[in-house]
C-alpha cells in the first residue's frame, strides 16, 4: 500500500517546484519581452516565450503533483499517480509547439532581417535570465533529491538548457555590431533546435511511462540479489513491473519450488522477500509459487 506520508511529502514538493517556477519564469517573461521589444531581437523575444511555456509547465507541475497525490478509489483501485507522466507529456508538447513557433519567426528574421538595438539594459537582462535559469536548475535539483521524480528531472534539464540558450544568444547580440548575416535569425534557429530536441526527449521518455515498460535490467538485478539470499536464483522464472506511479509500483515475481518444501516454510520465505524489495526498492512485491509440471 502507498505511504500517505510519502504522497503527502511528494504534493508538497511539487507544489513547491511548480509555484517557484511559475514566480521565476513570469519575472523572466516580463523583463525579457521588455527587452526583445526595445531591441528589435528575435532571438530575446523567442527565449521570452520559451518561459512563456515554462509558466504553462509549472502550472501542470502543480496540477500534476496535485493529482496524483489522490488516494485510491473503486474506479482507481492503483490510484492516479500517473497523473504525473500524462502532465509532463503535456508539458513535452507545449514544448514542440513553442519550437515550432520559434522556427517560424526565426526563419522570418532571416528572410527580412530587422535592425537589432544592443543596449546594455539588453545585456543586463540576459545575464540575469542566465543566472536566474541555473539557480532554478540548482532548486528543482534540490527539490528532487527528496523524491527522485521524472518531470522535476525534465524541468531541471529545461531550465539548464534555457541557460545554455540564453548565454549562446548573449554571445550572437555582442557580435551584431561587427557581423553583416543575420545573426539574430541564426540565433532563433539554434534556440529552435534545442527547444525542439528538449520536447522530443521528453515526449519520449514520457511516452514510455504512460504505455508501460518492463522493470530495467538494474531493478532486475537488484530483485535477483534480494530473492537469491533466501532461494536458489535459478528458481526465478519471469519478473514483471508494473508502474501505476513513482511511489506505486508493482512487481510479479514467478517462482518454482520443489514440492518438498513445507507451507509455513514458504510463506515465511515470501514475507521476508516482499519486505525487503519494499525496503530497499519501494516496489511492491507478489510471489507466486508455480510449482513444476509432474511427469506421469
Amino acid at each position: 500500500m502507498k505511504d500517505n506520508t510519502c504522497t503527502e511529502s511528494r504534493d508538497a514538493v511539487g507544489r513547491q517546484s511548480g509555484f517557484a517556477g511559475l514566480f521565476g519564469n513570469l519575472i523572466l517573461v516580463a523583463i525579457k519581452g521588455l527587452a526583445g521589444f526595445l531591441s528589435g531581437s528575435v532571438a530575446i523575444t523567442a527565449d521570452a516565450l520559451n518561459n512563456l511555456t515554462d509558466c504553462a509547465s509549472s502550472v501542470l507541475t502543480l496540477l500534476g503533483f496535485s493529482l496524483a497525490a489522490r488516494g485510491k478509489d473503486t474506479k482507481h483501485p492503483y490510484g492516479h499517480g500517473r497523473m504525473e507522466y500524462i502532465c509532463g507529456f503535456v508539458i513535452s508538447i507545449l514544448i514542440l509547439f513553442t519550437g515550432i513557433s520559434v522556427g517560424i519567426d526565426a526563419c522570418r528574421q532571416l528572410l527580412h532581417p530587422r535592425h537589432i538595438t544592443v543596449t546594455g539594459l539588453t545585456l543586463a537582462v540576459l545575464c540575469i535570465s542566465i543566472f536566474g535559469k541555473i539557480c532554478m536548475a540548482w532548486y528543482v535539483r534540490y527539490l528532487n533529491q527528496k523524491v527522485s521524480s521524472p518531470a522535476l528531472k525534465a524541468v531541471q534539464d529545461d531550465n539548464l538548457s534555457d541557460a545554455l540558450v540564453t548565454a549562446v544568444t548573449f554571445i550572437g547580440i555582442l557580435a551584431v555590431p561587427y557581423i553583416d548575416i543575420p545573426v539574430d535569425g541564426i540565433l532563433g534557429i539554434l534556440v529552435c533546435l534545442v527547444i525542439l530536441k528538449s520536447g522530443f526527449t521528453s515526449f519520449s521518455e514520457n511516452m514510455v511511462l504512460l504505455l508501460g515498460e518492463g522493470a530495467d535490467p538494474a531493478t532486475k538485478d537488484k530483485i535477483m540479489t534480494i530473492v537469491a539470499e533466501y532461494i536458489p536464483a535459478k528458481s526465478v522464472e519471469d519478473i514483471s513491473l508494473h508502474d501505476y506511479g513513482p511511489e506505486n509500483k508493482l512487481v510479479f515475481i514467478r517462482i518454482t519450488t520443489p514440492l518438498k518444501e513445507e507451507t509455513d516454510h514458504i510463506s515465511r520465505t515470501l514475507s521476508h522477500i516482499r519486505k525487503e524489495i519494499k525496503q530497499e526498492l519501494q516496489i511492491d512485491a507478489t510471489l507466486y509459487w508455480a510449482l513444476p509440471e509432474t511427469v506421469i
